[in-house]
């Protein structure tokens, strides 16, 4: 059975070069294409594809105005947004992925350093891992929560989140239910390029009581704070005389194919605070973060994960929960709570 893929663009360039993409991809055929947003969702109620491929500005109808119209509707088919890799751009797309919008993939442009054959990459492989990851949940195990953990008196010195595909919507929930008397740091590693990584630190910002930025080298990290790992870049951390401080490395090699890579920054973590890290791993598309989450278990460090009902895609955290690395397994709405209690609560505040 082929996997078929509806393509929406007002540009016939573009919607040519997706066709070609996914030609090339094995038992992958497109359904149809459409130039506006308006037809895009007459074709895709008609033709009932498997992945939406999604453009921002259109005529007639533009893709933000689409997914609400499909949200109104309840339609379920997934959809990857084609981004333009500016700040406007950048900030639409947050909205776009908050409004349901599955994945990205940044257009080139005059000016950015992308070009076909990097919109070409990112296509095939984003389609090529999609596919892998919603075959692998067609086969659905059932992941049990493991041993309940005792709520306080663990001696945290920052909590760590880790998310792919379908993180950004799971993460603004998750940082919606996070107050300012969160008594830890935390850092958060979503896969995202330059650029889109600040816009999304802003979007979380506005919906958490923790203070939430894109991390500065030298930064040194605070409770009450939150930083987004940029695009582009590894996270990493150093002890110093007035703390723990934020380190940016741009030198070294992708890890699992992210920079910024789960496993680098929380080995990086576990290298300059032990085993004293709350983890989280979320939804996403293969195995980052299981090598360095199996290390703080296998530590005496506490690692959670989203469940399977709850994630976009079931992928990094499956395969953690595979692995042996986490300790309990919790619906999204749960993540953020369950937090609280581990770390435990100030006297008199929530957290």
């Amino acid at each position: 059975m082929s996997f078929r893929v509806l393509i929406v663009d007002d540009s016939m360039l573009v919607r040519q070069i997706v066709g070609d993409v996914l030609h090339r991809i094995p038992g992958v055929e497109v359904a149809g294409e459409a130039r506006d947003g308006r037809r895009g969702l007459e074709l895709m109620e008609t033709l009932k594809p498997d992945l939406m491929i999604l453009d921002v500005e259109m005529p007639v109808m533009d893709g933000l105005t689409l997914l609400a119209e499909k949200r109104r509707m309840g339609n379920q088919t997934p959809v990857m947004m084609l981004s333009s890799l500016t700040q406007a751009g950048a900030d639409t797309t947050m909205r776009a992925l908050e409004a349901g919008a599955l994945e990205f993939v940044p257009k080139p442009a005059a000016g950015t350093g992308l070009d076909i054959s990097d919109l070409e990459h990112q296509i095939e492989m984003k389609v090529s891992g999609l596919i892998h990851s919603l075959m692998e949940q067609e086969s659905r195990h059932r992941h049990t929560v493991g041993p309940r953990l005792q709520a306080g008196g663990h001696d945290f010195k920052m909590a760590l989140i880790g998310a792919s595909t379908g993180g950004p919507q799971c993460l603004h929930q998750v940082f919606s239910s996070l107050f300012s008397s969160f008594p830890l740091p935390v850092v958060v590693v979503q896969h995202m390029p330059p650029i889109f990584t600040a816009a999304f630190a802003q979007r979380l910002d506005r919906v958490s009581g923790l203070r939430v930025f894109e991390a500065e080298d030298g930064k040194i990290i605070q409770p009450g704070e939150a930083y987004v790992a940029p695009g582009g870049k590894h996270l990493s951390f150093r002890q110093t005389a007035s703390g723990v401080a934020l380190e940016l490395d741009e030198s070294s090699p992708a890890s699992n194919a992210h920079r910024p890579s789960v496993d680098f920054t929380l080995n990086r973590a576990m290298d300059v605070m032990g085993e004293k890290i709350l983890a989280v791993i979320m939804t996403g598309m293969g195995r980052d973060g299981v090598d360095a989450l199996k290390r703080l278990h296998d530590r005496g460090g506490v690692v959670l994960a989203q469940d399977e009902a709850s994630s976009v895609v079931f992928g990094m955290n499956r395969r953690a929960i595979e692995a042996g690395a986490v300790d309990e397994v919790l619906e999204l709405d749960k993540l953020g709570p369950r937090m609280g209690e581990l770390v435990g609560r100030l006297q008199g505040q929530n957290v």
